[in-house]
């Protein structure tokens, strides 16, 4: 961490100076996040460029137009003219970008939960015709499966365990007590914030193909195709060719979702590191350049715009195969800074958490709000979520007992819809989705023994019960 940033971290804390220190803390946080979002933009736009040119993706050609915009977009941050007008159009150009990065992030996530619900139920057919090796009889398998649950003293790995069981073990719970645990779920959210009930649902009715994106209907349409065909399959006396192709249809349409997630993934990062840059310009002015990384960025950029720059006037650079080994051998000269500006970010983001809640007065009295406001997105970008809202939004309010009961009327009545002629296999394909991600219903280690145990009991289907118990075993040992 700089010294400076360091001084005033420790005088914000101390209560010193606090109306004079804002300005310097902001410009420091501001710089800190420019030299570790650099070093990282320059990472993953050095590896887009191979994954782009070598077709590690199949689907780059889908994205054409939005990488040549992201192409042109970065050649502009990497301007030094830029003046606030134009800063002010690039970010809201970068912005728009991102927006429709998520759109399509949330197009292909409907989808994937799509899928899953329809692998599950092809899952349990497939042992009606492929052959059973033996696997260790219900009690056996229980206590193995107790002793992975258990195998921690840690509450939250203890949930997430549970939660891994609960959704591959055959789903023999009676449609009543489903609705009674969702409607049990969702009470629990009385008295907390709306925007954490919200989460939830949307959540939930993802995972319970309830949930439709608008934007549905404009991206990705090859895959509603598969997903009719699903739909109206009889599983429940589906023939081994059937299966065979179903299974394939569902195989490929993973694959495909994975590597277009993928895909936009990258992309979604690179435009964070892009907004992160031309944010934080306006305090790096008389900063000094980090020459290297901002070589590596305009080699890459100028590789994928196909331009000549001032870097390739040199004779041992006529190729794009020269100038990109040219470009790779800058790499190792950054290495270890990216992780010594990663921890002075964060010591630097638990002083903004504490600024925005104590400081705000502070902070609107000296014309700051909107620079804090920024460098508050900053740190969400540099959050785990690639996709992160940077939205500042005002609390909806808190959640009644009037608004609990309206929602789960609304939700019980879609799952009600959703069931309705619905094969038995589709239902609890459903409800084995949904019923892990409800918090844990259950109060002892022995009701989830004898859940399990009236699981497999209850499955008189053996390539289901044996479908599970291989799936499990698989994740757990």
């Amino acid at each position: 961490m700089s010294n400076k940033l360091r001084e005033c971290v420790n005088k914000l804390h101390s209560n010193k100076e606090v109306g004079d220190l804002l300005p310097e803390y902001l410009k420091q946080s501001m710089i800190l996040h420019d030299g570790y979002t650099r070093i990282k933009l320059m990472m993953e736009y050095y590896m887009f460029y191979e994954v782009v040119t070598e077709d590690i993706n199949p689907y780059i050609a889908m994205a054409k137009e939005m990488i040549t915009s992201l192409n042109e977009t970065v050649g502009q941050a990497m301007s030094d003219t830029l003046d606030d007008t134009q800063r002010k159009q690039l970010v809201d150009h970068i912005l728009a970008m991102r927006t429709e990065v998520i759109d399509r992030m949330q197009v292909l996530t409907g989808y994937v939960d799509c899928f899953v619900v329809y692998e599950y139920i092809l899952n349990r057919i497939q042992y009606r015709f492929d052959e059973k090796e033996v696997l260790p009889e219900d009690t056996a398998f229980a206590q193995e499966v107790m002793n992975f649950i258990f195998g921690s003293n840690d509450n939250v790995t203890i949930n997430d365990n549970l939660r891994v069981v609960l959704g591959q073990l055959p789903m023999r719970m009676t449609r009543s007590h489903y609705f009674d645990l969702i409607k049990n779920c969702i009470s629990v959210y009385k008295g907390s914030e709306i925007e954490s009930l919200e989460g939830f649902l949307y959540m939930f009715r993802t995972s319970a193909m309830l949930y439709k994106h608008p934007a549905q209907e404009q991206y990705f349409t090859e895959f509603a195709g598969v997903l009719q065909e699903l739909m109206e399959a009889d599983y429940e006396h589906m023939d081994r060719t059937l299966y065979e192709l179903y299974a394939e249809k569902v195989r490929v349409s993973a694959s495909k979702l994975n590597d277009l997630s993928d895909l936009y993934m990258q992309i979604g990062q690179i435009i964070n590191g892009v907004y992160t840059l031309v944010v934080t310009e306006p305090y790096c002015v008389d900063e000094e350049k980090m020459t290297v990384v901002d070589d590596v960025i305009r080699g890459i950029n100028a590789l994928f715009l196909e331009k000549e720059i001032d870097l390739w006037q040199r004779e041992d650079l006529l190729t794009e195969e020269d100038r990109l080994n040219w470009l790779a051998e800058k790499l190792p000269a950054v290495e270890g800074q990216q992780e010594k500006l990663y921890q002075s970010v964060n010591v630097a983001e638990a002083a903004l958490d504490e600024l925005l809640e104590g400081r705000a007065e502070e902070i609107e009295a000296a014309g700051l709000s909107d620079a804090f406001i920024k460098l508050h997105h900053l740190s969400q970008l540099n959050s785990s979520s690639v996709f992160a809202p940077l939205e500042s939004q005002e609390s909806a309010g808190i959640v009644t007992a009037e608004i609990a009961e309206q929602e789960t009327e609304k939700l019980l009545s879609e799952l009600k819809e959703l069931f309705q002629g619905r094969s038995r296999m589709f239902r609890r394909a459903i409800m084995a989705a949904t019923v892990e991600k409800l918090p844990t219903f259950f109060k002892s280690a022995q009701e989830i023994a004898d859940y399990m145990m009236n699981a497999l009991n209850q499955c008189d289907d053996e390539a289901e019960k044996y479908a599970s118990k291989q799936l499990i075993l698989e994740m757990i040992r």
